[in-house]
């Protein structure tokens, strides 16, 4: 069967991890695919480095800003369903794909070919551990997939874009990813959406490596005050994510999550920690009414 497959690559001032990356994909064991590599208007050489590479495979194109991580995978959906492609493989920059992750991927989707909207990749750690960040969240009636099970997939209701898989007809019919989240949850967003269209997977023979600093979740007391602003968009995001797609009680027990971590924090050593609550608490104001359009494809 031939498919157009469009390797979609966001990457933001992290070069070195982009070589990596990009190594990776070029020697998978199946290599009938485009790179879309969307660069959220990086300063460290990376434009330089991709034209002095001169490969045809990698389209290389520059935002002009940064769009953040949701802008960046908004934009590249919207081009490989713009340039005609069938399938989109998305990942970070430093994603670090097995050899043979993406054939694994793609056989499985051929083979329950108009069953699934996405699969997703395990994604492991540096030290071989499960990645916390990108753990996805498995469906309650599993069950009902023992046909998907025996074929080593798990059925999930929603997962990152850390090597996600995405059928793009399935794209045409739920939208785009909302690129107005900037950053933090728009993967569990967009693969809940999804999940509404058909079921989701992950497949544990395609493995890719989630090079962060460390394995840890998004957890603002933890983290460095240099990067504590962009916790607005988290709770803002969150917000919304949980008054669309979850019951009164899963909203009311997020509150009670948001309440016990500023209390956490209060009694915690860190620093800024009035500046750590005000960010959270305008997150949390601003998701009550926040509502997002959805934005589709336009062929015209």
């Amino acid at each position: 069967m031939s498919m157009k497959i469009a390797v979609v690559v966001v990457t933001y001032n992290r070069l070195e991890l982009l070589k990596e990356n990009l190594s990776a994909l070029l020697n998978q064991s199946y290599n009938n695919f485009d790179i879309l590599l969307i660069d959220n208007a990086s300063t460290d050489g990376t434009e330089e480095y991709i034209r002095s590479l001169n490969k045809d495979i990698i389209k290389y194109i520059n935002t002009g800003n940064n769009l953040g991580g949701a802008g960046g995978f908004y934009l590249g959906i919207k081009e490989a369903l713009r340039r005609g492609y069938d399938y989109a493989w998305l990942m970070d920059d430093d994603t670090i794909p097995y050899n043979n992750a993406l054939e694994s991927l793609i056989n499985k989707m051929m083979k329950y070919n108009g069953k699934i909207a996405y699969i997703s990749s395990l994604v492991k750690w540096t030290d071989d551990t499960i990645c916390i960040m990108n753990k996805q969240t498995l469906l309650k009636n599993w069950e009902n997939h023992i046909e998907f099970i025996k074929d080593n997939m798990l059925p999930i209701e929603n997962a990152s874009f850390v090597s996600f898989f995405l059928n793009l007809e399935d794209a045409k019919k739920v939208g785009l990813p909302q690129k107005d989240f900037f950053i933090y949850g728009d993967d569990w967003e967009y693969s809940l959406r999804l999940s509404l269209e058909k079921s989701g997977y992950i497949d544990l023979d395609s493995i890719v490596v989630h090079k962060m600093a460390k394995n840890c979740g998004v957890d603002i007391l933890s983290e460095q005050s240099d990067r504590i602003k962009r916790y607005y968009y988290n709770y803002r995001n969150l917000y919304y994510i949980y008054k669309k797609y979850y019951d009164k009680k899963s909203v009311i027990k997020y509150k009670i999550r948001f309440f016990s971590t500023i209390f956490k924090i209060l009694k915690s050593p860190c620093d800024k920690k009035i500046e750590r609550i005000i960010i959270m608490t305008k997150g949390m104001i601003k998701g009550r009414k926040y509502n997002p359009t959805v934005e589709y494809f336009n062929y015209f």
